[in-house]
């Protein structure tokens, strides 16, 4: 009796884990999608001066021999991170409040206040902000002519990962009628995120449809996360040709799927496949023209072509583009010359056929 209730309750915990925590099986989503891009020959040395940048960070934290310390330094460094990089923009930077949630407007000069672009920045839930991605904000107000939105939404482990879906949400709410002049409905809306932040902006995209006033007029994502249960091929594929999200990553992917998925749970404190954290569970019909950027030799590389397939088997207007590789958000880091330039080119030819 006793071997029979250990069994079932085996059972029962395994069913649980993959049934609830986990999401379906989309193997059938591996299939091969999207625009090829080569890689340009100075892209070489750019990753490796951005690579040679994270290695001293690194060594840093672990000299400090402190997690805390550790954490600390790279969360300044991130908060630093576009000014470390070179930016010298002309755009006004300025803090706001949008419905309760931090955030800065960036505005370049002759920018309509009217076209309006929310971006959520990257850094795995745990990292990054407005200031720190401002090389994001500075791009796409130039290249849109648009007053964009940043959002300082609440990050682990201080707060649960929900608490950023609400922040987007709630800032989402706000910008569709307030601009950087005041209170004003926007003409044209779009949404854009990196790596976490473009799964917020996945997010939006879906949830817009029933929860907001209106869709975006189009979403970029840059190299986004959809699926935080890490079922997609590529997080063990490309571990070894991620230098960014593959040693991050390593430990949860080496990991038996069972204990990830509560590993999940209990570091989000929120179920992995919930369709507010995992985009690529929901609902992808109906959704506006989107823009998916990734690199082949990146870990998030099947999350990006999983939700693209299933959004276009769903009949939405959603394109994705692959670069040879290049390491995980390189349109951060290099925006000016090789694929970063490219990337970041197609950017504005998407913004300008909306």
């Amino acid at each position: 009796m006793f071997w029979f209730t250990l069994f079932t309750a085996l059972l029962f915990f395994w069913l649980f884990t993959r049934k609830v925590l986990g999401g379906p099986d989309l193997k059938h989503l591996d299939t091969p999608v999207g625009e090829k891009f080569a890689a340009h020959a100075d892209d070489a040395q750019i990753t490796a001066t951005f690579l040679s940048m994270l290695a001293d960070v690194r060594n840093r934290a672990h000299a400090t021999k402190s997690i805390k310390q550790g954490f600390r330094l790279a969360r300044e460094f991130t908060d630093n991170l576009s000014q470390e990089l070179g930016l010298d923009s002309d755009c006004s930077f300025t803090a706001v409040t949008a419905n309760g949630v931090n955030c800065e407007w960036a505005l370049a000069p002759g920018a309509d206040p009217d076209r309006r672009i929310l971006f959520l920045h990257g850094g795995a839930f745990l990292l990054g902000s407005p200031r720190g991605h401002r090389i994001y904000s500075h791009r796409l107000s130039h290249i849109a002519k648009a007053a964009v939105l940043s959002v300082d939404y609440r990050m682990m482990p201080e707060n649960k990962r929900i608490l950023a879906t609400v922040d987007a949400q709630s800032a989402y709410h706000w910008i569709i009628d307030n601009g950087p002049a005041g209170a004003d409905p926007a003409n044209l809306l779009l949404v854009a995120g990196d790596s976490a932040g473009g799964n917020l902006a996945l997010m939006l995209s879906g949830w817009s449809k029933t929860s907001a006033a209106r869709k975006p007029d189009g979403v970029i994502a840059f190299s986004p996360s959809v699926d935080t249960t890490l079922a997609a091929p590529s997080f063990k594929s490309n571990r070894a040709t991620d230098p960014l999200l593959g040693p991050a990553l390593g430990f949860l992917t080496r990991l038996p799927k069972t204990l990830s998925l509560w590993f999940g749970l209990f570091s989000m404190r929120a179920r992995p496949a919930n369709k507010l954290l995992s985009p690529l569970f929901g609902d992808l019909d109906n959704l506006p023209p989107t823009l998916i950027q990734a690199s082949n030799s990146e870990v998030l590389v099947g999350d990006a072509i999983r939700y693209t397939n299933k959004a276009k088997a769903a009949n939405s207007d959603v394109t994705l583009q692959l670069w040879a590789d290049q390491v995980h958000d390189w349109q951060l880091f290099s925006a000016d010359s090789g694929s970063g330039k490219q990337a970041w080119d197609e950017v504005a030819k998407f913004i300008s056929r909306l």
